[in-house]
């Protein structure tokens, strides 16, 4: 039926109507409503947004399992087609007319998973037959009775609120495995390299490592390695035992490459990963829990605290690393060229710190005052056990330590703003109020670290004595 302005008060478009998909063919539209809840609760599913519309396909049944529809919103029409038939030509169909019965705005969908359902009938002794008890279980009417009357001969049913956890389909089982794919980018530079380094656990029973990998040693073969670059670093853990990384290649002036120096320790040394010595590299055979002088190559994390700006001046270390341009797969170097090659691994009196953190090990902080607190830590007593957290320093040195080096730190920043004001413009934008209250707030900080340390330093002289 065509649309004109004659039969144009027979399409009602006002009308919004809600489309239902029901799961089944309906013979009886009343027994249909009552699988769905009801006249009620269909109207009060269609009210809210977000519910979702229960079918019970045995609505009588209390332990019954609803399968749910989702409503999503749609865009439809609902046709009342009128089609003629005659009774003497069976197979003749004519459309007579054609009316738009409303525009449909939302739709229900059974899609997800009906849940498992459990009936409740028992293969019964006296008879032997399988019969249904649901009348024995659900009692009908007021119930007088007490549950604990119930007859022996009708079985316990309980089954659980729901079988499956989800209702969506999970595909994913009947998949093929998935091939990974390495892009070009990844071969070059995010291949996985085995070094074999024994990469070793603080604990206080547990032996340190006699020996290296033979994997280990066999790599040094394999990917032809310098013997000049591994006696130097032999001979670095032959003079000290105990070395991090960047203090082995600046201190020794090491003119290695990173994944060649890689490869040379996990033969020389192994790695704590925890503990007093954490992030070092130990010779093998080297214990420094029997060696009371071992203290002195602790690890110390120092940070830059962030008083006022005077920290604005030292770099993040995130920012200066090697950055690789991944649409021509060449590492790009973010440090300027005119930077030193080494990076100053040791802090005296005149240090300020590269980055605002930075590790350093007690042998390399070159300070009286810190060097003097290291002597005259008192020697242990025989059958005293190396701590799991200070190894052989009392408790909160470290904590003293770094006060002493950032007020050093400090000092150094200020004595630097004074004399050369451009390299530190960035601490120019800080207003002189703010200064003022920053200077007496580290005057303050200086006074009690000096006060702790001469308090550090007493209570060894006494334990010595």
């Amino acid at each position: 039926m065509e649309y004109s302005a004659k039969n144009a008060y027979q399409h009602q478009f006002h009308r919004n109507l809600v489309c239902v998909v029901y799961p089944g063919i309906v013979k009886n539209p009343d027994r249909m409503i009552e699988t769905l809840g009801g006249i009620r609760e269909i109207s009060n599913t269609f009210g809210q947004e977000k519910r979702r519309l229960e079918l019970r396909f045995r609505p009588e049944c209390i332990y019954s399992k609803p399968a749910f529809g989702d409503g999503r919103p749609a865009t439809g029409l609902l046709l009342k087609v009128v089609v003629q038939r005659r009774k003497s030509q069976p197979d003749y169909r004519a459309v007579s007319s054609v009316q738009i019965a409303g525009c449909v705005r939302r739709i229900f969908n059974f899609d997800s998973l009906c849940d498992f359902q459990q009936l409740p009938a028992f293969r019964m002794p006296a008879s032997g037959k399988v019969e249904c008890v649901y009348s024995d279980i659900v009692p009908k009417g007021v119930n007088t009775k007490s549950p604990l009357e119930k007859p022996t001969t009708i079985p316990f049913f309980l089954p659980p609120v729901c079988f499956s956890r989800t209702d969506s389909i999970n595909s994913f089982v009947l998949r093929e495995p998935k091939t990974q794919k390495i892009s070009p980018i990844e071969s070059t530079y995010r291949r996985r390299r085995q070094k074999y380094g024994i990469y070793h656990p603080f604990t206080l029973t547990e032996p340190v490592p006699e020996t290296a990998n033979a994997q280990a040693q066999h790599m040094l073969t394999s990917k032809i390695i310098s013997p000049d670059d591994v006696e130097k670093v032999r001979a670095a853990f032959k003079a000290r035992p105990i070395w991090t990384k960047n203090a082995l290649v600046n201190i020794n002036r090491l003119v290695i490459n990173s994944q060649t120096l890689g490869l040379i320790l996990p033969s020389v040394a192994f790695y704590y990963v925890n503990g007093p010595w954490r992030g070092t590299w130990v010779r093998y055979g080297y214990d420094p829990r029997k060696h009371f002088e071992a203290r002195v190559y602790q690890l110390l994390d120092f940070r830059v605290r962030s008083i006022g700006s005077l920290h604005e001046c030292i770099k993040i270390k995130r920012l200066s690393l090697t950055k690789i341009n991944y649409r021509t797969a060449e590492p790009t170097a973010a440090v300027k060229e005119d930077e030193q090659n080494f990076i100053n691994c040791t802090f005296d009196e005149d240090t300020i710190p590269p980055y605002r953190v930075i590790f350093y090990q007690y042998c390399d902080i070159h300070l009286k005052k810190i060097q003097e607190m290291l002597k005259k830590v008192p020697s242990p007593k025989s059958g005293t056990v190396c701590d799991e957290r200070n190894g052989w320093l009392p408790y909160r040195f470290d904590d003293q330590c770094r006060n002493i080096m950032m007020e050093i730190v400090l000092n150094n920043i200020r004595r630097l703003r004074e004399e050369n004001p451009e390299a530190c413009s960035a601490m120019e934008s800080v207003e002189e109020d703010d200064d003022e209250g920053d200077e007496g707030e580290v005057s303050g900080f200086e006074e009690d670290d000096e006060v702790e340390t001469e308090g550090l330093l007493d209570s060894l002289d006494d334990v010595t004595d």
